[in-house]
C-alpha cells in the first residue's frame, strides 16, 4: 500500500475545496515538485503538498493512487 508524501504537490483551490483533476480520467493531478505546479496555477488556485490537502481529499487521493498498484 502506497503513501502520501510531503514532496508531492497539488493544486488546491480553497475557495470551492477541490484539487485539479486530469479531465479525461477524473484523477487528481500529482506533480512532482512545487515550481511545476505552482506553474499551472491560476486564481485562487495554490500549490500545497499533498499532505496539507483536506482529508477527504486525501483518502481520495490515496484510493487514486492505490488502485493504481494492484
Amino acid at each position: 500500500m502506497k503513501e502520501l508524501f510531503s514532496t508531492d504537490y497539488v493544486i488546491y483551490n480553497k475557495e470551492s475545496d477541490k484539487p485539479i483533476f486530469f479531465t479525461n480520467v477524473n484523477e487528481i493531478v500529482i506533480y512532482g515538485n512545487k515550481l511545476e505546479a505552482d506553474d499551472d496555477c491560476i486564481v485562487n488556485e495554490v500549490a500545497i503538498p499533498c499532505t496539507e490537502l483536506p482529508q477527504h481529499w486525501q483518502d481520495k487521493l490515496l484510493k487514486q493512487i492505490n488502485s493504481k498498484t494492484n
